[in-house]
């Protein structure tokens, strides 16, 4: 039998078993410079961003950026144990002394921090005429931020378990350096390898939820029989070829006895229009946007008054807030088309689907721009362009060029109005405007030429002002200060936005601060609770389509008194 020394059964660093290994990585007790600035990143998640957040929403954003602190603060603390003049200089004595500091200091920061976060957040609800929260969800709130908080700091001690024992191995048969740089390119193949697989899953079921959603019928909604929309019998795109949101659209369009309630007993009033290309209706997007201009011809819709292109949303989706207000405003004499070209919701299309909704919008822009230019100009439509989040963005790297002048110039060739409402912030026209702005205006509100050609609406009591120097066609923005899908960029994480800064726009809490990596997370949870928020914040437009349409497109002799009188009638209808 092999004799052993009594040394050869003690604990090592080659030779202790690995789950004691394991058990020590994970039990290991923070650096201070890691709890410093975990500390230090919970405290700023604390402070408001662009719409006010609930505990839930709170405790993930505050674990976040706690477990972002910890990795930063633990990298720190990793260089300098690495160097020898730190290493004498930090004895035991100082890093005790330094984490009864932290202690005390921590447990004072925490209690005035909550306290701020209650105060912080219903002030900032009054803005936006939200309830303000209780005390006690400060309860809630804190323990989601420990669980969270927990998992992630586990998740990434793991990683590091995993790391270490990499390095060990490769150590065995290379340098150092060398080992570490496997290590590393290891970890990082392991990580693309995990996020792809993950990724796939994730589309793969969005697709299949997504997918069966756009196959119903939201509930109450049966097939028009009138021939004035698509689906209908008379149709040349069949009822369940429309999609989820396109049934949807052209099942809900006000009645003749619903605009005469608005346009009173005498007027003359028609059944709106209602054109959608669903994506069973044609195999390609030129097939679809044949279809919608051969729906127009059988509908009449080139005969009518106004004629409005819309560029849907990822889901297919119109905003029927925006379509009454223009149908009421014509009394239903109007023709509204749009193409389905996603069932996904818009974030996700953005990220799997690439450029299909530029490629919906100037496929429909370039047919019925066929069909307008072969018809007498005198008896063409006044056409109008719509288009609201994804669809503002598709509608714009449509016809984008290389400045803001020339892409005013293609947005407005042909169009009579152009109404744009919540811009993402990779919107390329909208980035051209808030880059070459006057220095006067701030970067919610942009000002450019003088607002010759385009103009910025920020809230449903602050509309794009119409005046004699607002040349036609013209081209109006309905853009709210807190809405994040105007602002949410990756740049977020280690560069101060304008939005941050004086002066701060409405709807957001003037107690808004930018810091690295930390307002990244903020936003990213505003994004989350942006589409849900009262009209006239957030990514909320509904209360202001009726002056948007008037600023553009109003019909002869429409007054401000209309607008208003509108906009108080289809109020109680959103």
């Amino acid at each position: 039998m092999t004799q052993t020394s009594p040394e050869s059964d003690l604990p090592s660093a080659d030779h202790e078993p690995q789950r004691v290994i394991l058990r020590t990585s994970l039990r290991r007790r923070p650096s201070l410079s890691a709890a410093f600035a975990a500390l230090l990143f919970w405290w700023w998640s604390l402070t408001p961003s662009l719409l006010p957040r609930s505990w839930l929403a709170q405790g993930i954003v505050s674990a976040l950026a706690a477990a972002s602190g910890y990795m930063f603060g633990a990298a720190i603390g990793w260089l300098l144990r690495r160097l020898r003049a730190w290493a004498e200089w930090w004895t035991e004595e100082r890093r005790l002394r330094a984490w009864q500091t932290l202690t005390g200091v921590g447990a004072l920061a925490a209690v005035v921090g909550l306290v701020l976060w209650l105060a912080w957040q219903n002030s900032h609800r009054d803005l936006v005429n939200l309830e303000g929260i209780p005390v006690w969800h400060v309860i809630p709130m804190l323990v989601a931020t420990v669980l969270l908080f927990a998992v992630l700091l586990l998740c990434g001690r793991l990683v590091g378990w995993l790391a270490m024992r990499i390095e060990r191995f490769t150590g065995r048969f290379i340098p150092t350096w060398a080992a570490a740089t496997v290590t590393a390119l290891v970890i990082l193949a392991l990580w693309f390898a995990m996020t792809t697989r993950l990724g796939d899953a994730f589309v793969d079921w969005a697709r299949e939820r997504f997918g069966a959603t756009d196959r119903s019928t939201e509930a109450g909604i049966v097939m028009p029989t009138l021939p004035t929309v698509s689906g209908s019998p008379d149709s040349l795109a069949p009822w369940d070829t429309l999609g989820f949101q396109g049934r949807t659209f052209v099942a809900t369009a006000p009645t003749v006895a619903e605009l005469r309630e608005f346009t009173g007993a005498g007027a003359e009033v028609k059944d709106p229009i209602r054109v959608y290309a669903g994506l069973q209706s044609a195999a390609t997007l030129e097939e679809r946007a044949e279809l919608i201009v051969a729906e127009l011809e059988r509908t009449g819709g080139f005969e009518r008054k106004v004629l409005a292109i819309v560029t849907v949303t990822g889901t297919g989706w119109v905003d029927p807030d925006a379509a009454v207000a223009i149908e009421y405003m014509y009394g239903g004499d109007t023709a509204m088309v749009g193409m389905q070209y996603s069932y996904l919701p818009s974030w996700i299309s953005f990220l799997v689907d690439g450029d299909v909704a530029t490629e919906a919008s100037a496929a429909t822009n370039i047919a019925i721009r066929d069909a307008l230019l072969e018809m007498p100009e005198e008896d063409r439509p006044r056409l109008v362009l719509f288009a609201q989040s994804l669809g503002s963005l598709g509608a714009e790297k449509a016809v984008v060029q290389d400045d803001v002048d020339a892409s005013l110039d293609i947005l407005t060739t042909l169009p009579d109005g152009v109404l744009l409402s919540g811009p993402t912030y990779g919107n390329p026209i909208w980035r051209q405007l808030v880059d070459a702005r006057e220095a006067s205006s701030p970067v919610w509100r942009p000002v450019y030429d003088a607002g010759r050609t385009v103009r910025v609406g920020n809230a449903p009591d602050d509309p794009p002002q119409v005046e004699t120097s607002w040349t036609a066609p013209r081209v109006a923005y309905l853009h709210h200060p807190s809405d994040p899908v105007s602002y949410w960029n990756p740049s977020l994480l280690w560069s101060p936005p304008e939005w941050a800064s004086d002066p701060i726009g409405s709807g957001v809490s003037p107690d808004t601060q930018w810091f690295p990596v930390v307002t990244f997370w903020q936003v990213v949870a505003d994004l989350v609770v942006g589409f849900g928020t009262d009209p006239g914040f957030g990514h909320n437009y509904a209360a202001e389509f009726v002056q948007g349409w008037a600023a553009v497109a109003a019909p002869d002799g429409w007054t401000s008194a209309d607008t208003d009188r509108l906009r108080d009638f289809l109020t109680p209808l959103q």
